[in-house]
């Protein structure tokens, strides 16, 4: 079972972001004004000051679309039920409320709003946890067994889409399609529960004509996950591998295509001394050549991969606050075939001058552990010295005032993507 899954086992929910781009977001809210506009939209009694549809089949296209992706998060086959979108206007507010047995496994998505600030969902009444949606980025939870809510809306509008499934290993996998006798359509009947959620209220929704426009959805990609992290963990080593976050980690191409940046690149001897006016070459203390690897057109996706790691593990195990890559990565060659064979004596990443502010140091292991023998990067988390896999693609995270190394390279050659990730309040 993934760490997502895991989690949301254990606490009922979980975040997902990138589940749609900006540009995606912004044709479902016109959609959503469109329908507006043609008065296809109708009133309800949970959010009687808003604006909502049930069934839309672009939207039930997206149900679609979404419940593998989503089923693989959460480590579940999920069957569509169906779908429930809603221009939230100002004053309104969503009561405290469990869902109907159709909505088991639910989703709440953000598509836009008019407003100073994200207007946020709780999740659970004992811990009340609040939590921020941006456009694209969605909330998966038990329907059936969290309470969840919203308090007044502060803003112009807020247009949200719920997707509803069933786990098709549950005990309600007889509500596919809400009882619908396919997706995109109304339900001739709708009956009337208390105190659960719109899928049961009775509304008149207008009919119309039945467009399935599955072109219009491109395919998820939910690349990171986001979930809130526990107050009382004093964070320290955190590994990306095959057990852990595998989807995360590089991949036998993407470590090639890394490395191969250094056949058209000259480099530069690795010093020791942090800041530019300190350093200098002590090859007793560290041996190596380093890449120099800028944020230009070519490796662009390097950086918005090494962004999307670094804002998963951030959220769920180090919980800085972070400004990001502030500067270049490092491709680092350990060699065994010279003088002073590579390696790297215990040192800290942070320290005096600009690393003063450096807060993860993150290293992505690129070579096949079958090229070079040596080389393990040991880091003495608080006390316990643990050494890093040497799995290729694997990724290794730890606070930049860790003590660490890496051995002498024996033989062969090891390649490692080195970066600091900085923010401004030290130790926060």
């Amino acid at each position: 079972m993934s760490q997502t899954a895991k989690y949301f086992e254990e606490n009922g929910y979980v975040i997902l972001k990138d589940a749609l781009n900006g540009e995606q977001c912004n044709a479902l809210v016109k959609h959503m004004f469109d329908l507006h506009d043609k008065g296809l939209l109708v009133k309800d009694d949970q959010c009687p000051l808003s604006d909502a549809v049930y069934g839309d089949p672009i939207f039930d296209d997206l149900l679609q679309k979404f419940a593998a992706p989503i089923g693989g998060q959460i480590g579940k086959k999920l069957i569509p039920t169906y779908t429930y979108a809603r221009i939230y206007r100002p004053g309104e507010v969503l009561k405290r409320h469990k869902d109907r047995p159709a909505c088991e496994i639910s989703a709440t998505m953000t598509l836009g709003f008019d407003a100073k600030r994200v207007w946020p969902i709780y999740f659970d009444e004992e811990k009340e946890i609040c939590v921020d949606l941006m456009p694209g980025e969605l909330a998966v939870y038990k329907g059936c067994e969290i309470l969840h809510w919203r308090t007044a809306f502060k803003g112009k509008w807020h247009v949200q889409v719920f997707l509803h499934y069933v786990d098709a290993n549950g005990p309600y996998k007889d509500h596919a399609k809400d009882g619908r006798p396919d997706y995109g359509i109304q339900k001739t009947r709708n009956v009337v529960t208390p105190d659960v959620n719109n899928g049961d209220l009775d509304i008149q929704q207008p009919q119309r004509e039945v467009k399935h426009i599955k072109g219009n959805i491109p395919k998820p990609f939910m690349n990171a996950v986001v979930i809130p992290p526990a107050d009382t963990t004093f964070p320290g080593y955190f590994c990306i591998d095959s057990f852990n976050l595998p989807e995360l980690k590089f991949t036998k191409e993407e470590c090639d295509r890394i490395i191969s940046i250094a056949s058209d690149n000259y480099p530069a001897t690795a010093s020791v001394g942090g800041s530019r006016e300190s350093s200098k070459i002590a090859k007793q203390i560290r041996s190596a050549s380093i890449f120099g690897v800028e944020n230009d057109a070519e490796n662009a996706w390097l950086f918005e991969k090494v962004a999307s790691i670094v804002s998963v593990v951030n959220t769920i195990h180090f919980d800085y606050d972070i400004s990001g890559i502030v500067h270049g990565l490092q491709l680092i060659h350990y060699e065994s075939d010279t003088e002073v064979k590579g390696h790297y004596d215990w040192h800290i990443d942070a320290g005096n001058g600009a690393p003063s502010n450096r807060k993860i140091s993150f290293t992505a292991q690129l070579s096949d552990p079958t090229d070079y023998e040596g080389c393990e990067l040991i880091i003495n988390n608080h006390g316990n010295e643990v050494i890093g896999t040497k799995e290729r693609g694997s990724v290794h995270l730890f606070p930049s005032y860790m003590p660490h190394k890496v051995a002498p390279v024996t033989k062969g050659d090891r390649y490692a993507l080195v970066i600091w990730i900085h923010g401004s309040k030290r130790f926060k």
